[in-house]
């Protein structure tokens, strides 16, 4: 029978009826929103509200504004229900998109595609900038290494070997002895922390790069690509992975998983809403100075900035769960 549905409690002689009505209606609703939706959609609404009320006071007060916010009716607050819902579903509707987008996935030709090649060389440009620095900063290093390593009666040309390898250079040919004493010692054992730190930080930065044939336009883009690269077990379906593998990772590997998922659907989101609403601002703030609306408009640039940054930080915790879920073995340990 329509609206009804056996009991829970397995009797099929019982049925529970399904609850009807407008309540019934807005819990349905509200359970299709997903966490990341909510923050972005009351950004949209509360940011809206704010330049409409900039253009009804003809002022950039910020006192005036949350005075008027708290002299709102109850009938004004119950309005605002449906505005807040109602832009949080249109943000979760472009979420996905908000992530292809700033990955870098631009499909259509003429100004899209000139601005896709022009990022992507630069990313190349930027990548190989950090291998020379990286370089540099590792033959630096290796400066303060070497009267050490000579002082210690090192084989010299097993100090040449070891420099090859910070340098990253082509290694010395070198007999078995010397081999395995290089191995033993590693480039970094007499070097200072200091400059070390310079070269991990380097080294950190291009972890995020996947081969130069795979860079795409942008940072975040080439985090989360990075990773997806250099897991094993995709079995050919990289879109799967997470499907077949959560099964197989511990409880706490997926919730990070979630959470960090999540916060990448937010905070890309986010950027979208900040840029939107700086934009808003000129149109909204019209009969005011120039000044006046840059000042509004960089702030909102300011969020969506910010935002970027969150969101490539996040990309980088989901893909420590991905690279978590690719190494779980089938018990889940």
């Amino acid at each position: 029978m329509a609206g009804t549905n056996a009991d829970p409690r397995g009797d099929p002689g019982v049925q529970a009826v399904e609850p009807q009505g407008l309540s019934a209606f807005l819990a349905r609703v509200l359970n299709q929103l997903s966490l990341a939706a909510w923050l972005p959609g009351a950004v949209l609404a509360a940011g809206v509200l704010m330049l409409y009320q900039f253009r009804t006071n003809v002022s950039l007060s910020l006192s005036e504004v949350m005075k008027d916010f708290g002299e709102l009716s109850w009938t004004a607050l119950v309005l605002a229900i449906p505005m807040l819902v109602l832009a949080a579903l249109l943000t979760q509707a472009f979420s996905f998109e908000s992530i292809r987008t700033l990955e870098g996935y631009w499909r259509r030709r003429g100004p899209a595609s000139w601005l896709r090649t022009a990022m992507t060389r630069w990313q190349l440009h930027r990548k190989a900038s950090l291998e020379r620095r990286r370089r540099l900063a590792a033959a630096r290093a290796f400066q303060t290494a070497r009267p050490i390593l000579l002082d210690r009666g090192e084989d010299p040309v097993v100090v040449l070997a070891l420099e090859a390898y910070a340098v990253g250079s082509t290694p010395l040919d070198l007999d078995d002895k010397q081999q395995a004493r290089v191995d033993l010692l590693g480039w970094r054992s007499a070097c200072q922390p200091w400059d070390l730190a310079l070269v991990d930080r380097l080294i950190g930065a291009l972890d995020d790069y996947p081969v130069n044939s795979r860079v795409l336009p942008t940072r975040l883009g080439n985090v989360l690509r990075a990773t997806e690269d250099r897991l094993v077990n995709t079995d050919g379906d990289l879109e799967g992975f997470v499907l077949r593998r959560r099964l197989r990772s511990p409880a706490r590997v997926v919730e990070q998983h979630d959470q960090f998922r999540t916060r990448l659907d937010m905070y890309c989101t986010l950027v979208f809403v900040a840029g939107f609403l700086a934009v808003l601002t000129f149109y909204m703030l019209h009969a005011f100075s120039w000044q006046e609306q840059l000042v509004v408009a960089a702030a909102f640039g300011a969020l969506a900035w910010s935002s970027y940054g969150a969101a490539i930080a996040s990309a980088r915790g989901y893909c420590a769960a991905l690279r978590a879920m690719d190494r779980s073995d089938s018990s889940g340990q």
